[in-house]
């Protein structure tokens, strides 16, 4: 276990928090287009689904670190195999190499749509800015990329909690009149019809997503303790909690302006805030960077080492093709079909996670007595 840090370093930890924050904000949680699938689209429960998600997700988070420290684990091929089995584990960690390159390319779509709906600019003007910006990062490296995001996140945080706080002041429906209209609402993109089969389903679909980047944190800086890797963690994801109930609480109050939207939280802003929307806008395009550079950096590593000319072109080459192919079916539609498709298998990547460690767990507490059973009789003989 690499561990030599005692204390408590707070230049560390917050910038790990402002790290993870903008990260996981990202094109989809700041257009909030897939949000409202997965908990706006289930009104009230939706708000309460949200929550209990970043309790898990934050949990899953604790649980890949921990592991990494203690087995020093630092890809997330090891990270795979340790949880699920050589085989399961390398499926798996192919699959999620493909899962990455499908988020990269909702993001850039993601990008491009929230540009052509604010600005009314082709899709191509933002979703092409976005890009060459990945291709700088992917030539700076994943430390300089993780010191340039912290940064970005406060700013992101502020005017996204501004415009949802306001945004209740006076509601277009209010929560509960909003909640009733869109459960009556067939019509919607939803991940599934229940509300808590879709919070699992989103969290599921998610630990695909964070996995990788969780594993990544703990490269970063081998050397940091339990204690700041504890705090950054409880600090990260209790600011998320609060703001994406925030956000969910504002897309339900005003479900008359966010339903058709491709992205909601802007709807929301120009609806109530028309002042800090052009400040929304610019802040999810810079979130849609926080996401998509360490994602285009995630990628390349399946294919290559790190700090490589190889890396970078792989990079470059992986960014290009996501490009290319989020052209193909809207936003919204890219989201639902990744949502859906990608939360049962990742489910299905939980439940034998738990299966098999208990069976590793069990058969090595079995091993145990036999042994000291042998030891004994030799002591014996001898």
């Amino acid at each position: 276990m690499v561990e030599k840090n005692k204390g408590i370093r707070p230049s560390f930890v917050f910038g790990m928090t402002g790290a993870m924050i903008a990260y996981y904000i990202g094109a989809s949680t700041g257009t909030g287009q897939e949000f409202f699938q997965s908990y706006g689209t289930h009104g009230i429960m939706g708000i309460f689904g949200v929550i209990i998600q970043q309790v898990m997700i934050a949990a899953l988070a604790f649980a890949i670190i921990f592991v990494c420290k203690k087995y020093d684990l630092s890809d997330p091929k090891e990270v795979f195999t340790w949880f699920l089995g050589k085989f399961v584990g390398t499926l798996v960690y192919y699959y999620t190499a493909a899962f990455v390159f499908f988020t990269l390319l909702q993001l850039i779509s993601g990008t491009g749509s929230i540009v052509n709906q604010f600005y009314g600019v082709p899709y191509i003007v933002g979703s092409t800015g976005l890009v060459l910006l990945l291709i700088l990062s992917v030539l700076m490296g994943f430390n300089k990329m993780i010191a340039v995001i912290s940064k970005i996140a406060p700013f992101i945080l502020i005017v996204m909690v501004l415009v949802f706080v306001i945004s209740l002041i006076n509601p277009s429906d209010g929560i509960v009149g909003g909640s009733e209209y869109i459960l009556a609402n067939s019509d919607v993109y939803r991940t599934s019809n229940n509300w808590f089969a879709s919070t699992v389903l989103h969290h599921s679909y998610l630990i695909l997503f964070l996995v990788p980047y969780f594993v990544s944190t703990y490269s970063v800086d081998k050397k940091s303790s339990n204690k700041e890797t504890a705090l950054w963690l409880v600090l990260a994801f209790s600011i998320l909690a609060l703001l994406t109930g925030l956000m969910i609480t504002s897309q339900v109050a005003n479900i008359s302006v966010v339903i058709g939207a491709a992205a909601p939280n802007v709807s929301v802003a120009m609806a109530h805030t028309p002042l800090l929307a052009t400040g929304l806008v610019a802040m999810i395009v810079a979130a849609s960077y926080t996401t998509t550079a360490p994602i285009a950096l995630i990628a390349a590593d399946y294919f290559s080492e790190r700090g490589t000319t190889r890396y970078k072109l792989t990079g470059i080459g992986i960014i290009l093709l996501a490009f290319a192919i989020s052209f193909v079916g809207s936003y919204a539609q890219i989201i639902n079909v990744l949502m859906s498709v990608s939360g049962r298998i990742g489910l299905g990547v939980y439940i034998f996670a738990i299966i098999y460690r208990s069976y590793v767990a069990l058969t090595a507490a079995k091993r145990v007595p036999v042994a000291k059973k042998e030891s004994k009789v030799v002591s014996t003989i001898d």
